[in-house]
């Protein structure tokens, strides 16, 4: 089964726990603080590669990194999680399904992104020894891993794009062209996915994808229209595939102005039109029809796929236009401007006051052992984030309760 767009949640690793140790041995009965650091937790990556053709080969709608280890005695750290390295397809993007922040473009083979970033390790209570205090009797625990909700949108990456309305003989003349087989029968709509195929020359070669028919109002939606249209925008050369029978002009016409109104850009590509099932008109008619698609501007190659007539112009032409036709690259990522928590201080009651800072209170549920015994080293942290100064700014006076997370203390001010 085919798909070309999907949810997915994918969660790092948490960092391990720095952990509180005193080195001890026979004769060293009250050694140094020896805790070792937690391990990193394991990022989660997508990898772009060719032998996944489909959304649909991911078979979980949630994805886990390895979370990293605790830190032991003597000094040894905690091993790292190991990371996750999810494959997609070549051509998917990926957004950020909360903030519609586009992430990345992977267009090029084994081009990796990292969506989710491991939590960092805690430190151990080694880290923490100054000549005033030889035994910390506290440590750090790691921190969580990043979780997000990605959505996945594949837009298939080929040089052709055949372009045509349901019955015009796409898949036929993809089958007549290259060795794919996608399904061929005498009705609308008998490929409801992309197919790709691969046309060989001597020397070279290039990957040819059947678009989905496209019907009047695609371009607004309709039918299955923007969903088709997407696959479009990766094709480096656009074939319009035209029913002979038909009034060809009329479509050719219709047809680009549902891709002009899904991307004007699209209009500027290199383009070429097959007038298709020739063989079912004589010759007088397929010069009349030739000669009033050709006032369009576009080069035009009368072509049946039952019959193989001018198959092998179409194919030398399309080599031909290749080398001019630009190359699928990724459009800048979206940066989202991530906002900087400020400091804030209020007054709950009186003389009671709260300091609402993230990173600050993130810090004190991070310790491990008794909160007391990192009070000095807290302290320092507050002065280094800038806690003393909104504090005298709000007001606050020698005596009034002060609290920060889960963490309660009198205000002294310094100095």
């Amino acid at each position: 089964m085919f798909r070309d767009t999907l949810e997915i949640t994918v969660a790092a690793g948490h960092g391990g726990d720095g952990v509180v140790s005193f080195f001890r041995e026979k004769y060293i009965p009250k050694g140094g603080p020896d805790g070792g650091d937690g391990g990193r937790g394991g990022s989660v990556y997508l990898k772009a590669g060719s032998s996944v053709d489909s959304l649909a080969k991911l078979s979980k709608r949630s994805y886990k990194a390895e979370r990293g280890q605790h830190g032991k005695g003597k000094g040894m750290d905690g091993r790292a999680g190991k990371d996750l390295v999810i494959e997609v397809p070549l051509g998917t993007r990926v957004y950020d399904a909360d903030t519609g922040e586009l992430l990345a473009d992977l267009v090029q083979e084994d081009q990796t992104v990292r969506v989710a970033r491991g939590g960092e390790g805690g430190l151990g209570n080694a880290h923490f020894a100054t000549a005033t205090r030889q035994a910390p009797r506290f440590a750090l625990g790691g921190l969580p891993g990043e979780k997000r909700r990605l959505r996945l949108e594949l837009r298939l990456i080929a040089d052709v794009g055949l372009v045509g309305y349901p019955n015009a003989g796409k898949s036929s003349l993809l089958a007549a062209l290259t060795r794919a087989r996608p399904k061929v029968a005498d009705y609308p709509f008998t490929t409801l996915s992309p197919n790709l195929g691969v046309v060989e020359g001597e020397l070279e070669r290039f990957t040819i994808a059947d678009i989905p028919g496209i019907v009047e109002g695609a371009s607004q939606g309709r039918g299955l229209g923007l969903d088709f249209l997407r696959h479009i925008s990766r094709t480096r050369l656009l074939l319009y595939v035209l029913d002979a029978t038909q009034d060809p002009a009329a479509a050719l016409a219709a047809l680009r102005r549902e891709v002009g109104a899904y991307d004007p850009e699209l209009l500027r590509r290199p383009s070429l039109v097959a007038l298709n099932k020739v063989d079912l008109l004589d010759e007088a008619a397929a010069r009349e029809r030739v000669h009033a698609l050709a006032a369009e501007g576009l080069a035009v190659v009368p072509t049946s796929a039952v019959t193989r007539a001018g198959l092998d112009e179409l194919v030398a032409t399309l080599f031909q236009l290749l080398p001019a036709a630009p190359q699928p690259t990724a459009p800048p990522g979206t940066r989202v401007r991530e906002e900087v928590p400020a400091l804030e201080v209020r007054e709950v009651e009186e003389g009671v006051y709260e300091v609402r800072a993230p990173e600050l209170e993130q810090l004190i549920g991070r310790i491990r052992g008794e909160l007391f015994e990192a009070a000095e080293w807290l302290q320092g942290e507050f002065r280094r984030r800038g806690v003393e100064p909104a504090l005298k700014a709000r007001g606050v006076r020698a005596g009034d309760t002060v609290r920060i997370g889960d963490l309660e203390f009198e205000y002294i001010p310094e100095g």
